[in-house]
């Protein structure tokens, strides 16, 4: 067996892990609920390995707490938050899933369970979901300022960290989100598509004013445009089809700086001190999203934009890297230290399996293949 096969079927296994009667959860020990971001970064590998059917099911649960406003939750909890058994990894679970619409239950609305819920529908076809994608849709626009979303503090998967406003991760979502829809209608409804499609290049052109800043999209912009260059997003914004050729190569001269063991660093440069959300810094985790700790997520999106540009050579020295990583390790971990080895310390230890990982590795690592570029 190929090393390349080994290491699929690794994060094969560690992905199907994470699969329940209702969709993909984000781990086994204390990561136990439905969150959108991690689910459906996770279902780019289940739908490359076939799995379309735990997919269609996440979308499903997704849609069905749809609010009247259009809303769709970010999270469906399948137990308490504050439990300190949950993190000691024995978690205890509701009777019935509880759907979560704010940060933290009570603070701002978040974006990625409503975006990314109408992209994996327009990516499986769910024709049934689209008078409940035209409502999510005039949601998102109710949310937006600059011609983008705008998000309140530690409103995306790096929510660690204050930054708000105009933010690449949400906003290259949304960009993809009206890209994938207007490619589905343009056959069935091509009036609407073209609407769809004239959205989707204004969102591009606003992502450019507001964020690009030459070299890079910036990672947001609130009361101007904070140029930390964030490899997860960028490297989206290439693997998705946003960039001309000549931002896709600037991009990726970037990221050839931020290379360390596995994977690319966080962000560039770090982000001070007083961005770092205070609890965390109490939990003695301050540096869990902020160039310290290394993840898997910046590199999986980097080996997707590198085959994306046709960078074959470079790709398979990234993916050689990914594949030995992971026959090394056997499975696939949330968060790791510096020296390679999964965190694990008095008050954290790194989720195993991680679905969110595992299936962007499966996703980056087929990405070469025609079914796997969506």
């Amino acid at each position: 067996m190929s090393i390349l096969d080994q290491a699929t079927r690794v994060a094969a296994t560690s992905l199907r892990a994470c699969y329940r009667s209702h969709g993909i959860v984000a781990g086994n020990h204390h990561f136990t609920d439905y969150w959108a971001r991690d689910g459906y970064f996770a279902a780019l590998g289940a739908l490359t390995i076939g799995d379309q059917e735990i997919v269609s099911k996440m979308v499903k649960l997704f849609f069905s707490y749809q609010k009247p406003s259009g809303q769709l939750p970010y999270r469906v909890m399948n137990g308490p938050m504050l439990s300190l058994s949950k993190y000691l990894g024995h978690p205890t679970y509701y009777k019935a899933p509880h759907p979560t619409y704010h940060l933290r239950g009570f603070g701002q609305p978040i974006f990625d369970g409503t975006t990314l819920s109408v992209l994996f529908a327009a990516l499986l076809h769910e024709t049934q979901y689209l008078p409940q994608i035209k409502l999510a849709l005039k949601y998102l626009e109710s949310r937006e300022k600059h011609g983008l979303l705008w998000d309140g503090p530690m409103a995306e998967w790096n929510d660690a960290v204050w930054k708000w406003g105009n933010l690449l991760y949400s906003n290259i979502i949304y960009w993809y989100v009206y890209d994938q829809l207007a490619r589905w209608q343009s056959k069935s409804n091509s009036p609407w598509s073209t609407l769809l499609s004239t959205k989707r290049d204004e969102i591009a052109d606003s992502l450019r004013s507001r964020l690009w800043n030459g070299q890079f999209f910036a990672d947001w912009h609130d009361y101007k445009r904070q140029d930390y260059f964030y490899p997860f997003g960028n490297c989206l914004a290439i693997a998705w089809g946003l960039t001309t050729k000549a931002e896709t190569a600037s991009i990726l001269n970037e990221c050839l700086h931020l290379a360390h063991d596995f994977t690319l660093e966080t962000n560039s440069p770090k982000y001070p001190w007083w961005r770092i959300d205070p609890l965390h810094h109490l939990a003695g985790m301050g540096d869990y999203q902020n160039q310290h700790l290394l993840w898997w997520q910046p590199v999986s999106s980097y080996l997707a934009a590198l085959y994306q540009s046709n960078q074959l050579d470079t790709a398979q020295l990234v993916a050689k890297q990914i594949q030995h990583k992971i026959t090394r390790d056997q499975t696939i971990y949330e968060v790791y230290t510096r020296d390679g080895q999964p965190v694990k310390r008095f008050n954290y230890t790194a989720e195993h399996p991680f679905a969110w990982a595992s299936g962007m590795i499966l996703w980056a690592l087929a990405y070469n293949k025609p079914h796997a570029k969506k």
